[in-house]
């Protein structure tokens, strides 16, 4: 237990679409979707854990909206919380080691680091750590969160059955704690998790997607990607997130079929899903360059272009005369982000 202890911590957010987010005096920030994490320190009356349980609570509680992070969690759910007792403020440090991990990107400079001089302390992720890499990088651990009297969450150490009927029938809050809980039980919680995607309404289906995507692994893949052809639109969204966290390459196929879906929206966090996925989705995207709709090689472009694989470089070559001049121009930056130089294009 952490009650009354000071130290520092980690948070992890999640963004389940890209928004733009009022922060404060920063203004509007163009936060993408996916994981963000905050590295902050709780040196006040009642430590850690209640610092944690503020973060947690969303301003209908009556919290006050002090801290940029604050404004970003009303946005996000909450992820997990890694921690590390001691008098040492060691926040600063710590955001500078989540700024280095792979792909990670500041979404604003000086967001979440108003009070010192570090280039931020809430950065995104493409994909969220193992509990590992906190414990050997930054000597923290993973803290799970008492439930709060007012909200019906799971109780410290909750079984497996008790998670998932809270997924299936709890409050958000309560559901935001089950699924990030589950991830504990790895490839156990797969079937009974693909038994909520199957049966489940809507808002079960939904957080049994973000289950699957906390507890991640070769098992989670398959399920995720039967949700790719979910009924609601955010289902099929999320499991296009999900799949690209895990790094799915052998869900790239499906994935670049919803680059057609009827939804927009799903449409495009598909294409950041397989840009998550990288050099393995390429092949998949490259046979989107040829479908008939320009909206669909539009996305695949970009697609290609984030994935910064030098694999890229000659289906992206390939559509340097496509019918549509946006598809042409996009591919052109493209090509230049990823090396290649000038390309002239034919007017």
């Amino acid at each position: 237990m952490i009650s009354g202890i000071i130290g520092s911590y980690v948070l992890a957010l999640w963004l389940d679409r890209p928004q733009e987010i009022q922060v404060g005096r920063l203004g509007e920030i163009q936060f993408p979707s996916g994981w963000l994490l905050y590295a902050g320190s709780a040196r006040g009356p009642g430590g850690l854990s209640a610092r944690l349980e503020r973060h947690r609570r969303h301003l209908s509680s009556g919290k006050r909206a002090r801290w940029h992070v604050d404004y970003v969690r009303e946005q996000a759910a909450w992820g997990g919380a890694w921690a590390r007792a001691g008098d040492g403020r060691l926040e600063c440090q710590w955001a500078a080691a989540l700024c280095n991990l792979p792909g990670a990107q500041i979404v604003a400079h000086g967001l979440g680091a108003s009070d010192c001089r570090c280039p931020a302390h809430l950065v995104h992720v493409p994909a969220l750590p193992e509990d590992g890499w906190f414990e050997n990088a930054l000597g923290a651990e993973r803290i799970w969160m008492e439930s709060q009297e007012n909200v019906p969450g799971p109780r410290w150490g909750a079984g497996m059955d008790e998670l998932l009927q809270l997924l299936s029938t709890g409050e958000d809050l309560a559901r935001e704690a089950a699924a990030t809980a589950v991830g504990r039980f790895g490839p156990e919680a797969i079937d009974p998790l693909a038994r909520i995607l199957a049966g489940g309404d809507v808002d079960a289906r939904w957080w049994a997607t973000r289950a699957l995507a906390e507890v991640g692994g070769e098992g989670a893949i398959a399920p995720l990607t039967q949700a790719l052809a979910d009924a609601d639109p955010d289902v099929r969204a999320c499991a296009s997130l999900a799949l690209g966290r895990i790094g799915a390459a052998s869900a790239a196929p499906s994935l670049a079929a919803r680059l057609g879906d009827e939804s927009a929206f799903v449409a495009g966090i598909a294409a950041d899903g397989l840009s998550m996925i990288g050099e393995p989705a390429v092949p998949a995207l490259t046979q989107r360059l040829a479908d008939p709709s320009p909206h669909v090689r539009l996305l695949a472009v970009r697609a290609l272009e984030r994935t910064k694989s030098q694999s890229a470089i000659v289906p992206l070559c390939g559509v340097l005369e496509d019918p549509s001049y946006l598809v042409r121009y996009c591919a052109q930056e493209a090509l230049e982000k990823l090396g290649v130089g000038m390309v002239y294009l034919q007017p």
